[in-house]
Protein backbone atom coordinates (compact mmCIF):
# COMPACT_ATOMS: atom_id res chain seq x y z
CA UNK A 1 0.00 0.00 0.00
CA UNK A 2 3.20 2.33 1.12
CA UNK A 3 4.57 1.73 -2.85
CA UNK A 4 0.84 2.54 -3.96
CA UNK A 5 0.72 5.85 -2.47
CA UNK A 6 4.39 6.37 -3.17
CA UNK A 7 4.04 6.20 -7.06
CA UNK A 8 0.79 7.90 -6.87
CA UNK A 9 2.37 11.15 -5.25
CA UNK A 10 5.65 10.38 -7.64
CA UNK A 11 3.08 10.73 -10.53
CA UNK A 12 1.16 13.74 -9.48
CA UNK A 13 4.38 15.98 -8.84
CA UNK A 14 5.73 14.76 -12.37
CA UNK A 15 3.08 16.96 -14.07
CA UNK A 16 1.70 15.73 -17.19
CA UNK A 17 5.00 15.71 -19.44
CA UNK A 18 4.10 18.09 -21.84
CA UNK A 19 6.52 21.18 -21.79
CA UNK A 20 5.53 24.63 -21.53
CA UNK A 21 5.34 26.61 -24.99
CA UNK A 22 4.84 29.98 -25.78
CA UNK A 23 2.09 31.63 -27.73
CA UNK A 24 1.51 29.63 -31.14
CA UNK A 25 0.34 31.43 -34.33
CA UNK A 26 -2.32 29.43 -35.98
CA UNK A 27 -4.19 31.34 -38.31
CA UNK A 28 -6.80 34.17 -38.29
CA UNK A 29 -8.48 35.23 -35.09
CA UNK A 30 -11.84 33.69 -34.84
CA UNK A 31 -14.97 35.48 -36.89
CA UNK A 32 -17.83 34.55 -34.59
CA UNK A 33 -18.26 37.79 -32.98
CA UNK A 34 -18.73 40.68 -35.12
CA UNK A 35 -18.99 44.58 -33.70
CA UNK A 36 -22.58 45.63 -33.53
CA UNK A 37 -23.90 49.25 -33.54
CA UNK A 38 -27.63 49.74 -31.85
CA UNK A 39 -29.50 51.78 -34.72
CA UNK A 40 -33.26 52.73 -33.66
CA UNK A 41 -36.54 51.88 -35.76
CA UNK A 42 -39.69 52.63 -35.11
CA UNK A 43 -42.58 50.37 -34.74
CA UNK A 44 -45.85 50.89 -33.19
CA UNK A 45 -45.10 54.02 -32.56
CA UNK A 46 -41.90 53.48 -30.41
CA UNK A 47 -38.42 53.15 -30.94
CA UNK A 48 -36.96 49.23 -31.31
CA UNK A 49 -33.29 49.23 -30.73
CA UNK A 50 -31.53 46.58 -33.72
CA UNK A 51 -28.42 45.68 -33.84
CA UNK A 52 -26.15 45.93 -37.17
CA UNK A 53 -22.98 44.48 -38.31
CA UNK A 54 -20.36 47.43 -38.72
CA UNK A 55 -16.83 47.92 -38.97
CA UNK A 56 -16.66 50.04 -35.91
CA UNK A 57 -19.20 50.68 -33.20
CA UNK A 58 -18.36 53.32 -31.44
CA UNK A 59 -17.83 55.41 -34.55
CA UNK A 60 -20.65 57.73 -34.47
CA UNK A 61 -20.73 58.72 -38.03
CA UNK A 62 -20.98 55.31 -39.23
CA UNK A 63 -23.95 54.30 -36.70
CA UNK A 64 -25.69 57.52 -38.20
CA UNK A 65 -24.83 56.57 -41.28
CA UNK A 66 -26.47 53.37 -41.38
CA UNK A 67 -29.64 54.65 -39.68
CA UNK A 68 -30.00 56.99 -42.11
CA UNK A 69 -30.03 54.46 -44.75
CA UNK A 70 -33.53 53.36 -43.12
CA UNK A 71 -34.52 49.82 -42.28
CA UNK A 72 -32.87 46.68 -44.25
CA UNK A 73 -35.43 44.11 -46.27
CA UNK A 74 -35.37 41.73 -43.07
CA UNK A 75 -36.62 44.47 -40.34
CA UNK A 76 -39.24 45.85 -42.94
CA UNK A 77 -40.53 42.41 -43.10
CA UNK A 78 -40.72 43.06 -39.10
CA UNK A 79 -42.52 46.17 -39.48
CA UNK A 80 -40.03 48.18 -38.78
CA UNK A 81 -39.93 51.41 -40.28
CA UNK A 82 -37.60 55.02 -39.83
CA UNK A 83 -39.30 58.82 -39.61
CA UNK A 84 -36.22 60.29 -40.97
CA UNK A 85 -36.69 60.32 -44.89
CA UNK A 86 -34.04 61.70 -46.55
CA UNK A 87 -31.47 63.60 -44.28
CA UNK A 88 -28.27 63.96 -45.12
CA UNK A 89 -25.38 62.50 -42.64
CA UNK A 90 -24.79 65.19 -40.07
CA UNK A 91 -21.86 67.26 -38.83
CA UNK A 92 -21.22 65.30 -35.92
CA UNK A 93 -18.90 66.65 -32.95
CA UNK A 94 -18.32 65.40 -29.34
CA UNK A 95 -17.24 66.46 -25.89
CA UNK A 96 -16.66 64.08 -23.38
CA UNK A 97 -20.49 62.83 -22.35
CA UNK A 98 -22.38 65.35 -25.40
CA UNK A 99 -23.09 64.55 -28.80
CA UNK A 100 -23.99 67.66 -30.99
CA UNK A 101 -25.51 66.65 -34.58
CA UNK A 102 -25.31 69.57 -36.82
CA UNK A 103 -27.94 69.02 -39.73
CA UNK A 104 -27.47 71.04 -42.93
CA UNK A 105 -28.81 73.21 -44.97
CA UNK A 106 -32.13 72.36 -46.20
CA UNK A 107 -32.78 69.29 -44.11
CA UNK A 108 -36.31 69.75 -43.12
CA UNK A 109 -37.82 69.84 -39.77
CA UNK A 110 -37.80 66.44 -38.04
CA UNK A 111 -40.59 65.07 -36.12
CA UNK A 112 -39.52 64.60 -32.35
CA UNK A 113 -39.47 60.52 -32.86
CA UNK A 114 -36.80 61.17 -35.59
CA UNK A 115 -34.57 63.08 -33.43
CA UNK A 116 -34.90 60.40 -31.14
CA UNK A 117 -34.05 57.85 -33.53
CA UNK A 118 -30.79 60.12 -33.91
CA UNK A 119 -30.22 60.87 -30.61
CA UNK A 120 -30.50 57.20 -29.28
CA UNK A 121 -28.17 55.73 -32.18
CA UNK A 122 -25.54 58.59 -31.50
CA UNK A 123 -25.93 58.13 -27.79
CA UNK A 124 -25.52 54.30 -28.04
CA UNK A 125 -22.37 54.60 -29.95
CA UNK A 126 -21.02 57.28 -27.73
CA UNK A 127 -21.25 54.76 -25.24
CA UNK A 128 -19.84 51.94 -27.18
CA UNK A 129 -16.23 54.57 -27.87
CA UNK A 130 -16.09 55.74 -24.28
CA UNK A 131 -17.27 53.13 -21.26
CA UNK A 132 -17.14 55.92 -18.55
CA UNK A 133 -20.60 57.35 -20.27
CA UNK A 134 -22.27 54.09 -19.49
CA UNK A 135 -22.41 55.50 -16.11
CA UNK A 136 -23.39 58.83 -16.81
CA UNK A 137 -25.04 58.50 -19.83
CA UNK A 138 -24.69 60.49 -22.83
CA UNK A 139 -26.41 63.69 -24.09
CA UNK A 140 -27.07 64.58 -28.07
CA UNK A 141 -28.14 67.64 -29.38
CA UNK A 142 -29.56 67.60 -32.85
CA UNK A 143 -29.67 71.48 -34.02
CA UNK A 144 -31.38 71.73 -37.05
CA UNK A 145 -30.56 74.23 -40.41
CA UNK A 146 -32.57 76.99 -38.63
CA UNK A 147 -30.95 76.42 -35.14
CA UNK A 148 -33.99 74.44 -33.60
CA UNK A 149 -32.72 72.30 -31.44
CA UNK A 150 -33.32 69.33 -29.77
CA UNK A 151 -31.68 67.96 -26.88
CA UNK A 152 -32.21 63.94 -25.57
CA UNK A 153 -30.02 61.76 -23.22
CA UNK A 154 -29.41 57.97 -23.34
CA UNK A 155 -31.51 57.21 -20.10
CA UNK A 156 -34.36 57.90 -22.24
CA UNK A 157 -33.38 55.16 -24.87
CA UNK A 158 -34.88 51.47 -24.78
CA UNK A 159 -31.80 49.45 -24.75
CA UNK A 160 -32.20 45.76 -25.98
CA UNK A 161 -32.52 43.75 -22.97
CA UNK A 162 -35.62 46.00 -22.33
CA UNK A 163 -37.48 45.30 -25.66
CA UNK A 164 -39.29 42.16 -26.56
CA UNK A 165 -38.69 40.09 -29.26
CA UNK A 166 -39.83 40.01 -32.37
CA UNK A 167 -41.28 36.74 -33.59
CA UNK A 168 -39.53 36.30 -36.98
CA UNK A 169 -41.94 34.66 -39.95
CA UNK A 170 -40.29 31.06 -38.70
CA UNK A 171 -41.71 31.90 -35.44
CA UNK A 172 -38.08 31.99 -33.35
CA UNK A 173 -37.72 35.04 -31.39
CA UNK A 174 -35.40 38.39 -32.85
CA UNK A 175 -34.49 41.39 -31.50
Amino acid sequence: MRRLMLLVAALLLSGCGIPATGVIESGDPATGVRPMALLYFITDDRLIPVGREVTDPADIGAAVAALLTGPDMRDRLHGLTTALGRVPTPAISTNGAEVSLQLSAGTESLPPIAARQLICTAAAARMSDDPETLATGVTVVVTGPGGQRTRGTSHGCPTLAAVQPVASPTGTPRQ
